[in-house]
């Protein structure tokens, strides 16, 4: 056991160079390189073999395997990450307090724990070189903060819980995110793709956020208090190149403009945006040549099949990929009103 001298010095040392974002529980388990610690378990049951793997705590496709001739792949994409609770009552519920990550303004409090399977989930806006960001905090057992109210870095604004789809008490944790938003018209294309499905959540919808990986922002920060967002969206690896026609409803473009490279014409015909496999863009470059409709030009070359690999945006057999129905869907999103 470190001796509690020691231990204060090391908590000193990380508040005295804490960067944009700090954890937003008291779980440090993964600073201390105990992955296992950190993330909660998917209660998982493959090929008639029940596991528990914290794996599946962890961003990206890190859930529903499939067995892909002789190799098991993972299909399902984890947008987020699941921190387990570190204290617990006699009953085994969770104590653990929820805090902002950064400064901000909380711009969604869901209250009702079966709106949607966040559970009850706060999402918190930040201005982040003069773009916005978002936090997202879900399966929240209680709410302490309403729209419109402004947080600092470290404030309560929950508590640890397990509301929502499929999360027990064994399994409470917090599900957290760092996103970018994907369109201002949100609530227009839902109605479009979902008509008769209700959107409680407006465009603080899960399916408007683009989660980056938290795990790697929160330990960068760290151990970096000059840790820069916009740089560390800019160096993630593209996956695949979508052609996308100008108009006023590209909003990834005119909310994130430090995705667009030095140079480039302010209103070009269309943007070739580039995306992480995970549907996040990193990358927008200006294109005269005239697109009506949004065109898929390159896609990274992978084993896994394309749809396995691009959480079903792009269809297609190897060699002639295509965007999937939900492709479309997601890049009419992006769009917004052409």
């Amino acid at each position: 056991m470190m001796p509690r001298l020691a231990l204060l010095l090391v908590c000193l040392s990380t508040a005295a160079h804490a960067g944009l974002f700090d954890w937003p529980t008291e779980n440090r388990a993964l600073l201390e390189g105990r992955p296992e610690a950190f993330y909660m378990h998917v209660d998982r049951n493959f090929e008639g073999v029940s596991s528990k793997p914290w794996q599946g705590g962890s961003y990206g496709f890190v859930r529903g395997p499939q067995r892909q001739g002789g190799e098991v792949v993972y299909a399902t994409l984890h947008e987020g990450i699941d921190i387990a609770p570190v204290r617990r009552d006699a009953a085994g519920n969770p104590l653990d307090e929820v805090r902002a990550s950064a400064d901000g303004t909380i711009v969604h409090a869901s209250a009702e724990a079966g709106a949607s399977n966040y559970g009850r989930y706060i999402v918190i806006e930040h201005n982040i070189g003069g773009s916005h960001f978002y936090t997202l905090y879900a399966h929240l057992g209680a709410l302490g903060v309403k729209p419109g109210q402004a947080v600092s870095r470290g404030d309560t604004i929950g508590s640890l819980g397990f509301t929502g789809a499929g999360i027990n008490r064994e399994r409470a944790h917090l599900h957290f995110e760092i996103a970018l938003l994907l369109s201002e018209d949100f609530d227009a294309w839902h109605e479009k793709h979902f008509k008769g499905s209700p959107n409680k959540h407006g465009r603080f919808n899960g399916m408007n956020l683009a989660g980056i990986e938290p795990s790697a922002v929160l330990l960068e920060c760290a151990n970096d208090p000059t840790f820069n967002l916009h740089e560390h969206i800019l160096a993630q690896e593209a996956f695949y190149k979508i052609t996308i026609p100008n108009s006023p409803g590209l909003a990834i473009v005119r909310n994130y403009p430090w995705i667009v490279p030095a140079g480039e014409p302010a209103s070009p015909h269309a943007w070739t945006v580039s995306f992480t496999q995970f549907g996040v863009p990193i990358r927008a470059t200006a294109t005269d040549h005239p697109t009506p409709q949004p065109t898929l030009d390159w896609v990274r070359e992978t084993p896994v099949a394309y749809h396995h690999a691009t959480r079903g945006i792009i269809a297609g057999s190897k060699g002639s990929p295509r965007l999937s129905d939900s492709g479309k869907r997601f890049i009419d999103l992006v769009c917004g009103s052409l």
